[in-house]
């Protein structure tokens, strides 16, 4: 008979020092936690983009005031700075919406996006903001508004191109931020039914993303990723 062979024993475990595998266990998870980070985190530019269009506001009105004679009553507000100021209350949801899509790509397609990918797609978004403010100075709230959606989608789709390898990628980035910045401006004329028309734009941008993931084994990913660390 053959000798009775000793149990196999397992590789000792250091108390308090947490596995490779529980290390990274949750990498999809923390991610998303980093992307909610952010777009909190770039909400501090858009105040101060914010408080520049404050500032420039009231100068002009100072400045229409003193040529009109101190007898006349305040100007009512432009209309681009008026368009600015309700835009920025958005931004939470065009951030989220255009990050969403990025790590949708991520995770179906088996890339990896660095934090640095993610912070500059978001300072070009804010760069929106700031484009519609200026331009708003000199053109009309719809032309401003137009010159400032091209600028900034032109600039995150070229960078999309080289961060998600494929043009096919680019393009779908390309055509998100069109039906986004499409949608907003719609949502932007329509005062009476803003909220209404916000929601809306919720409902079918959450379902869309259960959509694609509807089928995607999220376990799965974060062993794929323990397995290629």
């Amino acid at each position: 008979m053959n000798p009775a062979q000793p149990p196999l024993l397992s590789a000792p475990v250091t108390p308090g020092v947490p596995s490779p595998t529980s290390r990274r266990r949750h990498t999809v998870t923390l991610k998303l936690f980093f992307i909610a980070a952010l777009v909190l985190l770039l909400q501090l530019p858009l105040g101060l983009i914010n408080n520049l269009r404050e500032e420039r506001s009231h100068t002009r009105e100072a400045a229409v005031m003193a040529r009109a004679g101190a007898t006349e009553h305040a100007p009512a507000p432009e209309e681009g700075y008026r368009m600015v100021y309700r835009s920025l209350k958005y931004s939470v949801l065009v951030m989220t919406l255009v990050f969403a899509a990025f790590f949708i790509f991520e995770i179906l397609a088996g890339l990896r996006l660095h934090a640095v990918h993610y912070g500059l797609v978001g300072g070009a978004l804010c760069l929106f903001y700031l484009a519609l403010l200026a331009l708003g100075e000199v053109l009309s709230p719809g032309l401003a508004y137009i010159g400032a959606a091209v600028a900034s989608s032109l600039l995150i789709t070229l960078y999309s191109i080289s961060i998600l390898r494929s043009y096919v990628r680019a393009s779908t980035i390309a055509l998100l931020l069109t039906v986004e910045h499409g949608v907003l401006y719609v949502v932007l004329r329509m005062e009476n039914f803003a909220l209404l028309a916000g929601t809306t734009t919720l409902f079918v941008a959450l379902g869309a993303i259960m959509y694609l993931t509807r089928n995607f084994d999220w376990f799965s990913q974060e062993t794929n990723r323990e397995a290629n660390a």
